[in-house]
């Protein structure tokens, strides 16, 4: 939905963060703030190199801290990525996934094997309570509902829709009832498909064009927005089966080349307007706390075509895993800082703990990366099967699909047998698959990759998703109409 106080020109201001170099960290635990920019890509950042000034806000908070150029998340969607973002563990350990076994699967409800995000695990909130800090979330995303699990152990956990996330962080921020320090966590969805129209001019140029059906493309006619203006290929056309989403995968429907750039516009669009909500988070954030700690990140991409895929999950390309992270800390991090070490997104957990002075020692901290130590382990995402896909398409969509990397050397491997090599150093989009060129290579790399994804746990549990959830995630395109 476009956010109304979003407008064409000059509405972007950066925010006063402050830039002063690494020094004694203050007595007082610090202020913090963890931002998820929902389904954005690394590649489509400004401050990651992309052609469009997409994210002036978050190349401010770059400006005044660490950005790591190399970042790959542990899944590819909200549910997994997530759910490793708050207890620093990957899926395979925490458990929240999808499942293809039978007790895992409620079609019923329409949530087709998700998984429960394991109980024994701390989280982020948790470690933060613990500390003494009052912890807040604040989601537009549904999968972020207190009733799914997944913000067990804050304090408060609301979701709303974008529009009233700004207001509802400012409220928190300006609570002087309360003079604990602040653990704020805030998820804005708004680069999510659809694909809207938004008053930034690459995507406002195809406006005109998407207004009626008479002037759209063809392919995307079935598809167009009533509301606004863009094009929803999550929604099942009249007369079909299969959404938008698969009906493109399957080829059923294609977007020519020369449509491509259009989709792409307004998919950075979106990419735009998340970065504006972040900036309306962060003016208050940076006058009530000049000296807190700021990470963005996001929880995966998405899939604008490549490997004949469109959306998100199910697979582990780059186009998905591939996610900025800038964390700002005045006083504790350098300003101006850029890391090239390949990290992953989850290692955010212990990163703040340990820039709030608090224990990380079962968690990756990144501040010693930041200083030019190794960080340790490979890196490592999955993806499981869905039910909905494996049965209404099948092929690749029937296995999991996972990926193992050691320095610039990525296996992506599937259950079914599938193994591919890439070089990320000259191919970061794995567009080559040069398995056939280094054999034995790619006999080490699957050896390693065999040991390194054992499930933690057999607690398999399902979630239980209330109707207006089950609504919400369809018109996501997470469940089947």
């Amino acid at each position: 939905m476009l956010v109304p106080f979003f407008v064409a020109a000059l509405w972007w201001t950066a925010c006063a963060l402050q830039t002063e170099g690494p020094g004694p960290a203050p007595s007082r635990p610090p202020n913090v703030l963890l931002v998820v920019l929902d389904t954005v890509r690394a590649d489509t950042v400004s401050g990651y190199g992309y052609h469009h000034q997409t994210t002036p806000q978050l190349d401010a908070v770059a400006a005044a801290g660490v950005t790591f150029e190399d970042v790959t998340a542990p899944g590819s969607w909200t549910w997994s990525s997530h759910a490793s973002l708050f207890t620093g563990l990957t899926p395979w350990e925490h458990g929240a996934h999808i499942s293809m076994r039978d007790e895992g699967v409620d079609s019923a409800k329409g949530n087709w094997g998700l998984m429960a995000m394991r109980a024994d695990v701390d989280t982020l909130a948790k470690r933060f309570a613990d500390a003494g800090y009052r912890t807040v979330s604040l989601a537009s995303n549904r999968f972020l509902d207190p009733a799914l699990g997944l913000t067990r152990d804050f304090e408060t956990a609301e979701v709303m829709k974008d529009d009233a996330l700004a207001r509802r962080a400012e409220a928190v921020i300006a609570d002087a009832s309360d003079d604990r320090p602040l653990f704020l966590f805030v998820n804005i969805l708004i680069a999510h498909a659809p694909w809207e129209v938004f008053p930034v001019p690459w995507s406002k140029r195809h406006e005109p064009r998407l207004k009626m059906a008479e002037t759209a493309p063809s392919w995307s006619v079935p598809f167009l927005m009533k509301s606004t203006t863009g094009i929803d290929m999550l929604q099942t056309p009249p007369g079909r089966s299969m959404s938008g989403i698969k009906l493109l995968t399957t080829g059923d429907v294609v977007v020519p080349a020369g449509d491509r750039g259009l989709v792409e516009d307004l998919y950075s669009g979106g990419v735009q307007a998340a970065d504006f909500l972040l900036s309306k988070v962060l003016k208050p954030w940076t006058a009530a706390f000049p000296a807190g700690v700021v990470a963005v990140t996001s929880d995966h991409g998405e899939y604008l075509g490549e490997h004949g895929l469109w959306d998100h999950g199910l697979t582990v390309y780059s186009q998905v895993v591939d996610v900025p992270l800038v964390i700002a800390a005045p006083g504790r991090l350098p300003s101006g800082e850029r890391v090239s070490t390949p990290v992953q997104m989850h290692d955010a957990y212990g990163t703040l703990l340990d820039l709030a002075g608090l224990d990380y020692s079962d968690r990756i901290s990144l501040v010693p990366v930041v200083s030019g130590a190794p960080r340790p382990g490979p890196i490592v995402a999955k993806a499981w099967a869905s039910r909905s896909w494996s049965e209404s398409i099948g092929g690749r969509f029937d296995d999991n699909w996972s990926l193992y990397r050691e320095g610039p050397w990525a296996l992506i491997s599937s259950s079914g047998g599938d193994r591919q090599l890439f070089n990320l150093s000259t191919d970061r989009g794995m567009t080559r698959d040069i398995s056939m060129a280094h054999p034995q290579r790619l006999a080490q790399m699957v050896a390693k990759a065999n040991a390194s994804f054992v499930e933690a746990s057999e607690d398999v549990r399902d979630v239980e998703l209330s109707p207006h959830v089950v609504e919400e995630l369809r018109a996501l395109g997470y469940l089947d109409h």
